[in-house]
């Protein structure tokens, strides 16, 4: 018996399921692209006359008059000059925090022997920074009339011993490093 007659339409079928696995989509990411890549709008494309000029882009902070409509309450500013608008005198004036202010050589008696009561009465309220602020003189001036309780010095030692000892071998690196900065500094050698 002869079986090709049998398999016949069997390889028909079988040829046409082969035949549509073959046929080509856009399976991979390049074909994909390919097919979706549209030119721009001429709305986004520039003109040959708008590429060539310059975008003037200001600082935020500064409010030039080309910007500002005629109408605008904001203050103007012409050529870098400071504007001399009211505003300007209720700003207060910059302060170095770390000058020393003038000192004043106002303090008397009396207010010295009452500075070295409050001292000794409770020298963790009166500091002296804050015995500076009260008599309006400086630090120095304050150290060199009354020294703090042998008791008070040695619990601030303890203090300063308590949170150097959890420092670390880089923090107490660094600051042996900002000590020496600072020997090099005072003698101008940095």
């Amino acid at each position: 018996m002869e079986y090709r007659p049998v398999l016949r339409p069997l390889k028909t079928l079988l040829g046409s399921c082969s035949r549509a696995g073959q046929t080509r989509l856009q399976s991979t990411t390049r074909r994909t692209k390919k097919a979706l890549k549209l030119p721009p709008h001429p709305s986004f494309l520039a003109s040959a006359a708008e590429a060539d000029h310059i975008i003037y882009n200001p600082r935020a902070l500064r409010r030039t008059s080309t910007i500002l409509p005629s109408s605008s309450s904001h203050p103007r500013t012409r050529g870098g000059k400071p504007s001399s608008q009211p505003f300007c005198a209720s700003i207060p004036a910059l302060e170095d925090k770390h000058q020393t202010p003038t000192p004043k050589y106002n303090v008397t008696r009396e207010q010295v022997a009452e500075m070295r009561a409050l001292r000794a009465a409770d020298p963790m309220k009166w500091s002296v920074v804050r015995l500076a602020e009260k008599f309006e003189c400086s630090n120095l001036f304050v150290m060199m009339c009354c020294k703090a309780s042998a008791e008070h010095q040695a619990k601030e030692r303890e203090r300063k011993e308590a949170i150097k000892s959890s420092w670390g071998p880089i923090r107490t690196q660094a600051r042996e490093d900002r000590k020496k900065r600072r020997t090099l500094l005072l003698r101008s050698e940095l």
